[in-house]
């Protein structure tokens, strides 16, 4: 489970790393964009990219760069910054003596042996990192499931309501499907929801009878500009987004824009003509200043009344409705319905070839499986290697049984790992030699090679040796054979042996472990 979870702390931090600098670009890019429509596709084209920036990087293993091992061979970092070599790291083989070649006793520390510093801190802020994302998950799901309820609560709107509602449709000729409309009195503002079907749903006070049909005209229109532009469905997704990277505050930050810029648009799309912005701002204030205002917004006043009335007195609206209003009343130049062709085909496409290229960035020493199955590429300089050229294995002394009698290599056996040798042996010299207590073959055929009398008299040939520790797998194979062996073989097993045949010599060329 462990080598799992690091498997995934890997991959987030590098994940996280990408998608830190390819959005503080996009944040950059929407503090210099003046129009509402291309601040929009710059937001959702960050919500896309730390989306897919995870698969990218767990999938792509052909194409590794590490930036801080360049920055150590460059000096650029100074010497002391580099981790020290850890104590129980290779020296090389034990040399027989004249006594015999005891393995070491017991097992070396796990924090030492197999994990590199810091991993248990690493996973202590994975597995805060999940708790936080499961709690993001659940309280999204607990939104969605409260929408539902709201819309199972709502009534069918009035024929009056409906037929203005048809009206605006027939008017923007739209084309289907339409958004569906609801009634509920557990509101106090319009809001447009669902993913699959965009529903809208008014406030109940709205379908009174002393209310303007003009102002209902203009709830309608801001919420079909809403659903227009697919803003619900794409409010979902960067929610998500904000759910699986919430330590990151771009996504805040640009999320709170995405929304300020989705109601600027849907904004002058609802108020129309230049002559309709004022009617349209003071109902944007009525709206936002309580229940008292939002009454004084949509309901016909008389004359008099209107002198005096001042929904905003005593109370100051939010920031974000205050940039609304000003966008409608004071905007210094003509804004954009849609963002031009080029930079909505462009500018997206730019990112995401900016994203595949920071995926490939590595911080921390992989725990990859194509890094143990696969040979070790040249540009991995935080994976570990042991390298043996030569070792000959002598036969065991008369009376040396078990598992004392074996050559032993300072090497703490990884929790994945593989291996690969060279062996130049006798048939009965394979079916006798362990490393790291596997076999080389399957017990099947050691036993019939052994039983064989002709097996004496077959010269040594040279084989290729591979042994793979992965997750839950031992997996062996001798000149491409590959079998499977129990993983309870290497419970006890904590050191790299080799144990010799009982009266041949073997030699092992080229002992290569990557882990």
């Amino acid at each position: 489970m462990w080598l799992v979870l690091d498997h995934f702390s890997r991959t987030l931090i590098d994940a996280g790393f990408a998608n830190a600098i390819l959005l503080s670009v996009v944040v950059v890019a929407v503090v210099f964009t003046r129009q509402p429509a291309r601040r929009v596709v710059l937001a959702q084209t960050g919500v896309y990219a730390a989306l897919v920036m995870f698969p990218l990087v767990t999938f792509n293993t052909s194409l590794r760069v590490y930036p801080v091992d360049w920055f150590l061979r460059t000096g650029l970092v100074p010497p002391p910054l580099t981790p020290e070599p850890d104590e129980f790291d290779l020296v090389g083989p034990l040399l027989p003596g004249s006594t015999g070649r005891p393995a070491p006793r017991g097992r070396p520390p796990a924090s030492q042996a197999e994990w590199p510093s810091g991993e248990r801190l690493v996973r202590v802020a994975t597995l805060l990192y999940l708790a936080g994302a499961a709690t993001g998950l659940a309280w999204f799901g607990l939104g969605l499931w409260g929408f539902r309820r709201l819309l199972g609560r709502s009534s069918e709107a009035s024929p009056e309501t409906r037929r203005v509602f048809d009206e605006l449709i027939a008017d923007l000729e739209r084309s289907p499907p339409q958004p569906d409309l609801r009634v509920s009195a557990w509101l106090r503002s319009p809001v447009l929801g669902g993913v699959t079907r965009p529903t809208i749903v008014i406030p109940a006070e709205v379908e009174e009878p002393d209310v303007d049909r003009d102002a209902l005209r203009l709830i309608l229109l801001h919420e079909l500009a809403h659903a227009d532009r697919g803003d619900a469905w794409f409010n979902a997704l960067a929610a998500l987004a904000q759910i699986f990277w919430f330590f990151l505050p771009h996504l805040w930050w640009l999320r709170a824009q995405l929304r300020i810029d989705q109601e600027f648009l849907a904004d002058r799309k609802a108020a129309g003509p230049l002559g309709e912005t004022t009617h349209y701002a003071r109902w944007l204030v009525g709206l936002s200043s309580g229940r008292a205002s939002r009454a004084l917004a949509t309901r016909r006043l008389d004359p008099g009344a209107a002198a005096t009335a001042r929904p905003w007195s005593g109370r100051s609206f939010d920031t974000p409705m205050l940039q609304r209003i000003a966008m409608l009343l004071y905007c210094p130049f003509v804004v954009e319905p849609r963002p031009p062709r080029w930079f909505a085909t462009g500018v997206p496409t730019a990112f995401m070839l900016a994203a595949v290229a920071l995926s490939t960035f590595r911080i921390l020493a992989p725990v990859d499986p194509s890094v143990l199955i696969h040979e070790a590429q040249p540009r991995d300089p935080l994976v570990r290697t042991f390298q043996v050229p030569e070792f000959v294995v002598e036969p065991a002394r008369p009376g040396e049984g078990g598992p004392d009698s074996s050559y032993s290599l300072l090497l703490p056996l990884p929790a994945a790992f593989s291996l690969q040798a060279e062996i130049e042996a006798s048939p009965r010299a394979l079916a006798q030699i362990r490393i790291a207590g596997c076999p080389l073959l399957p017990e099947a055929e050691a036993l019939a090679i052994l039983a064989d009398p002709a097996s004496k008299a077959v010269e040594p040939s040279r084989h290729v040796y591979t042994l793979r520790r992965e997750y839950r797998n031992l997996k062996a194979g001798l000149d491409g054979r590959e079998f499977d062996l129990d993983p309870k073989i290497l419970a006890d097993s904590h050191w790299l042996t080799i144990t010799p045949a009982a009266d041949d010599t073997a030699t092992i060329r080229k002992l290569l472990v990557n882990w």
